[in-house]
């Protein structure tokens, strides 16, 4: 796909996440105006608190506004992978807010409890404070679903927003019921229920959002697309090191190795790889760069070697696989280098690497391993019977 195509695309996610802010910022503006009226008039701290909890909503869609904006700015000699990560700091701000409100409504609440009054009753009062349940209901299917579809971290950061925001209103709503009809004062006790909820849909944001920023695992679905890619050309005899590099939301790139034959003509090779490379720019949007390492026939020197270790690994109680094979003769010792591929969550790296080394002195005392290790990301995981009989 031409970098035009592309760019469009992004274009078109930009202008979607911008009014979705939009719709936004109008509803969070109209409760926070009418709670706020509602709160003043009844007297209900809890009112009056939900009121200012939509006020900040209105802070983070701005926020929300303001990431996206700076997002889509195209890339320039300081930030030559373009802006995209900007998005991420923006939900993470949306998170710190989130946060924020779960304290202020945590002590609003215990302040509820220690000192608990009657708020004044009217259903209008009742009724401006129940309309924010619909309307947040609404956003939060309006953001969820944009943001799933375009991939908007802010957009899901305020799908959650939103819920949460659903939920204060119930229980605000709840207390306003139970103590004018039952005279139950469980107003401050619905609020701290609620503020934990907040307070942990908080943390976990945070926490999923510095995670984006650091550099968490692979996107595994976008990966797997790739290997699919891959594994329709039979010239790629393995692959190995493959990178999804994350510079934001639709802005990724991937590296990987593939290993060929090393009779192959290299044009011949090239061909593969680079109908391979423009097949996923094409269909998944996402520049791949490709090493190729060449692989020596079975009966070349020092293939035997390969072969038994290849086959010890095999034997293990989760088979395993190598790849970069090399042996580097020496006047004392002969060095067997490579690179082990594990699973994604294998623990056991440096009694495994033992193991291995052992089994290579019984070929040979003079055998000396030098050992990588490589986890493998997105390989399918195998249920316990399929496990068993590998």
């Amino acid at each position: 796909m031409e970098k035009s195509t592309i760019q469009a695309q992004q274009e078109e996610r930009a202008r979607i996440g911008l009014r979705a802010s939009l719709v936004g910022l109008l509803v969070n503006a109209l409760l926070a105006v009418s709670k706020i009226i509602a709160g003043s008039v009844s007297g209900s701290v809890s009112i009056l608190a939900d009121g200012l909890n939509n006020l900040s909503d209105t802070g983070s869609v701005l926020i929300s506004w303001m990431s996206m904006h700076i997002a889509r700015k195209p890339e320039d000699r300081d930030h030559p992978l373009g802006h995209g990560r900007f998005e991420y700091i923006g939900a993470l701000a949306i998170a710190v807010v989130i946060l924020y409100v779960g304290i202020d409504l945590l002590k609003s609440s215990i302040n509820a409890i220690v000192h608990p009054h009657k708020p004044l009753f009217t259903w209008w009062i009742a009724a401006f404070t129940a309309l924010g349940i619909p309307l947040k209901i609404f956003l939060y299917i309006y953001y969820k679903k944009r943001g799933k579809a375009y991939k908007l971290a802010t957009l899901n950061a305020a799908a959650q927003d939103s819920f949460n925001d659903v939920l204060i209103t119930s229980a605000v709503l709840i207390g306003l019921f139970l103590s004018h009809f039952w005279g139950l004062m469980v107003d401050g006790w619905l609020g701290l229920l609620v503020s934990c909820f907040i307070l942990w849909s908080g943390f976990s944001l945070i926490r999923n959002t510095i995670t984006l920023l650091v550099g968490g695992k692979p996107d595994k679905e976008t990966g797997s697309k790739i290997l699919a890619i891959i594994s329709k050309h039979p010239q790629i005899k393995g692959i190995h090191d493959f990178v999804l590099h994350d510079y934001g939301p639709e802005n990724m790139m991937a590296s990987i190795h593939v290993e060929v034959d090393a009779l192959t003509s290299l044009l011949d090779v090239h061909d593969v790889v680079d109908s391979i490379e423009q097949e996923v720019l094409q269909t998944l949007h996402l520049p791949i760069t490709i090493h190729m390492d060449p692989v020596l026939p079975i009966d070349a020197p020092g293939q035997e070697v390969k072969q038994r270790i290849a086959q010890f690994l095999k034997e293990q109680d989760t088979p395993l696989s190598m790849h970069d094979f090399r042996i580097v003769p020496g006047k004392r010792v002969t060095k067997l280098i490579f690179d082990l591929v594990v699973p994604e969550s294998f623990q056991d790296d440096q009694a495994l690497i033992q193991r291995i080394a052992s089994f290579a002195q019984s070929l040979d005392t003079r055998y000396e391993c030098v050992i990588g290790i490589d986890r493998d990301y997105f390989a399918e995981q195998p249920d316990s019977e399929e496990h068993s009989g590998a």
